[in-house]
């Protein structure tokens, strides 16, 4: 190809490819005045239309280019979700930046690695609070040029308000040619965003995604959900994992379906029934909570309203059980089934506010299967989904007419799924991410002739769908040469009713043991119901017993160099603050092991 010839054909591929951010623009175009957002006020919820949404991504894009922000360059975000952290995203990929999320939760010694580690040039941050201990080391500040503060305060000429910082793009007309270039020059293989991973075995590393990665990605969720502007999604999740970003910001860009932004977490059951969302990503402990909530307020329900309840749940999940992959309930199933939803299931589901969600769809880590039923007692499939940070969230995927509760689902529109020898999963797709920055020894490992190396182990079945069975580095070795993997031990030990987590342990041991933790609602009902006083109750010989009878049915279901032989009641639960869970509630176990490291001792120092 002649040297004049190359150019043009860069141009060419330039145009056909399509990328986020300019579908953004197109839905701007498309949708003009329908809502691109919701806020939730004093008296309801507040909406911005799709032009005005626009504007203000053009502003803060115009605004990093007066601050001389470079294609390649980091724009961190560190807050919880709202519109901000969208505007700046979709800003920074327009410009040929990378956004870079930061959990809020982060303490300060990790904002400063991730801000060191990817050498990021502005800093949006919620709070004063999350600025405390940040740049003490002069090194952590050596990329860092301005910071752009959500709480309305400066405190030196480095720091802007919001408003101050829109109004940089605002007052800079002359810079909309250089922007419209810098959308136009975007590659498909750019880097569009970076993802910090949440260092469950270490540090975190930065994921790198391009722009041909997440467009891949959108793609295979249009064909899974089939999402349109008359979609509703709540967002509410940490946006710096990569599940809520292309809940919150690939897809609603991609799509024009609306966002509302949820105030906290702990406000999603207020939300739900306002928001009524259609599609909603969620972790399991989220779902827990929801059928924890529920289940308590049927059981309540006595005499005949309490069997056609139980009549209607049963009748849901017989129908499911049918149906789930396509398959037909036959004539009397059917009609029982609308005789439930109409008396009892239509109801209760308006009332917690999911009677619309179409697409409720769950990742991160295994979801129980006595929760996954029961939700479809109540007329709603949780439709798990398999990825991670390294292919933009989701390879595999449960949809409408092909479900297999307990499995991820089956490889979505271009992704191919094998199984290595050793039983590790490998992902070969457009969705799989460019490299860990900074780290080739790292990224080689990962990839390897075009496959994604996962870490997880799982088995594809006769049907084609997934099943994961727990992570390689996890693999506990007992000092009789076993391996096994405690994924499915915990699990089925979280099936328990009164557990919350369980970690299960034994490397180098000659027997399993388990570290539980009490859901604290049912351990002070359990308290109220046998007497005992509340501050007793996770020490006594009762919850002992409950537990232990537990583990004994889990156990039945093991091998026998898998069954748990001791536990260990922990007095606290894991959370976020003390390094056990990571801001997407997943559990750390190197941390939890080596927090209890005396509860470990103590169970083996009697080796039986």
């Amino acid at each position: 190809m002649s040297s004049q010839a190359q150019p043009v054909a860069q141009t060419q591929a330039q145009d056909a490819f399509k990328s986020i951010p300019k579908a953004f623009m197109e839905s701007v175009e498309r949708l003009a005045d329908k809502p691109a957002y919701f806020v939730r006020g004093e008296t309801g919820w507040d909406a911005t239309s799709w032009t005005e949404y626009g504007e203000q991504v053009r502003n803060a894009a115009k605004a990093l280019l007066a601050l001389g922000v470079n294609p390649g360059d980091a724009v961190c975000i560190l807050s919880y979700n709202r519109p901000e952290w969208t505007i700046m995203d979709v800003a920074a990929m327009m410009i040929g930046a990378v956004p870079t999320g930061i959990y809020w939760t982060a303490a300060a010694p990790e904002i400063n690695y991730i801000l060191r580690h990817s050498q990021g040039r502005i800093l949006l941050a919620e709070t004063k609070a999350q600025l405390k201990g940040i740049g003490e080391q002069s090194e952590n500040m050596r990329h860092l040029r301005k910071v752009i503060r959500l709480d309305g305060r400066v405190e030196n000429p480095d720091q802007y308000t919001w408003a101050s910082f829109m109004s940089l793009g605002e007052n800079s007309p002359g810079l909309d040619a250089e922007l419209d270039q810098r959308l136009s020059d975007i590659a498909a293989e750019d880097i569009a965003l970076q993802i910090y991973t949440s260092g469950t075995t270490g540090l975190p590393k930065a994921v790198q995604i391009s722009h041909r990665a997440i467009r891949a990605e959108s793609d295979a969720l249009n064909l899974a959900f089939k999402p349109t502007p008359a979609d509703r999604y709540i967002s509410y999740l940490p946006m710096a994992h990569i599940a809520e970003q292309c809940g919150t910001i690939i897809q609603a860009c991609d799509t024009g379906y609306p966002v509302y932004y949820a105030k906290s977490v702990t406000s999603l059951g207020e939300h739900l029934p306002e928001v009524r969302p259609t599609v909603t990503f969620g972790v399991p402990r989220i779902f827990e909570k929801i059928h924890e909530k529920v289940e308590k307020q049927l059981n309540k329900e006595k005499g005949f309203k309490g069997k056609l309840i139980q009549w209607s749940l049963q009748t849901s999940k017989d129908w499911y059980g049918q149906t789930l992959n396509g398959k037909s309930a036959g004539l009397m199933l059917n009609l029982k089934k609308k005789v439930a939803n109409r008396l009892v299931l239509d109801k209760i589901k308006h009332k917690i506010g999911l009677d619309k969600m179409r697409m409720f769809v769950s990742g991160g880590a295994p979801v129980s299967k006595r929760v996954l039923e029961a939700f479809t007692g109540l007329d709603i499939v949780i439709r798990e989904v398999y990825g991670q940070s390294e292919n933009c969230g989701g390879a595999t995927i449960n949809i409408i007419g092909s479900t297999r509760l307990g499995s991820v689902g089956k490889p979505m529109e271009g992704v191919t799924i094998k199984i290595a020898a050793d039983g590790e999963i490998l992902c070969k797709a457009g969705t799989n991410f460019s490299g860990y920055a900074h780290d080739p020894a790292s990224t080689d490992e990962a990839l390897r002739d075009g496959w994604l190396y996962s870490g997880d182990i799982g088995y594809l079945d006769k049907d084609g769908y997934l099943f994961i069975t727990g992570r390689k580095k996890e693999i506990i070795i007992t000092s009789g040469g076993k391996n096994i993997s405690p994924a499915l031990l915990e699990q089925d030990l979280m099936e328990l009713p009164m557990v919350e987590y369980a970690v299960v342990a034994g490397n180098n041991q000659t027997f399993l043991s388990a570290l539980i933790t009490i859901d604290g609602v049912m351990a002070q009902r359990f308290a109220t119901e046998n007497n005992i006083k509340p501050e007793d109750v996770l020490k006594s010989d009762q919850l002992r017993s409950v537990i232990q009878a537990g583990i004994n049915k889990v156990n039945a279901r093991h091998s026998r160099v898998e069954r748990i032989r001791k536990f260990e009641i922990l007095p606290d639960g894991f959370s976020i603050q003390t390094g056990e869970l990571t801001p997407t509630l997943k559990i750390r176990r190197a941390k939890v092991l080596n927090n209890h490291a005396d509860a470990l001792e103590n169970i083996y120092k009697h080796d039986a």
